[in-house]
């Protein structure tokens, strides 16, 4: 077996052993945003950096995760910001809330 073989096999064990992963940091906990007919909107342990539409547009939100989020009032994370420390809640007046980036 050849040096570069055996310290690519060496590598491979190292990642299975340590359990290395490349996926994305995820925030923990749950995000809850009020819906503008009284209903909620939930998003569980998001991503990081990714953006999240909402169902409905919002008019509060409630941060129970570790980090913090950016509320936007367009889809797509875009248009004017909000943002919502991580363990907090807000209710806004005639702001909308229609996306969602955390991180």
């Amino acid at each position: 077996m050849s040096v570069t073989r055996v310290a690519l096999a060496a590598g491979a064990a190292f990642l299975l052993v340590t359990g290395f992963t490349l996926d994305a940091q995820a925030a923990t906990g749950t995000f809850v945003y009020d819906r503008i007919d009284g209903t909620h909107g939930a998003i569980s342990n998001p991503v990081n950096g990714r953006c999240y539409d909402f169902d409905s547009p919002a008019s509060g939100a409630d941060n129970q995760t570790d980090t913090d989020a950016v509320i936007y009032d367009t889809y797509g994370c875009s248009g004017t910001k909000q943002s919502l420390p991580k363990r907090t809640g807000e209710s806004w007046g005639s702001y909308r809330g229609e996306s969602v980036i955390f991180g």
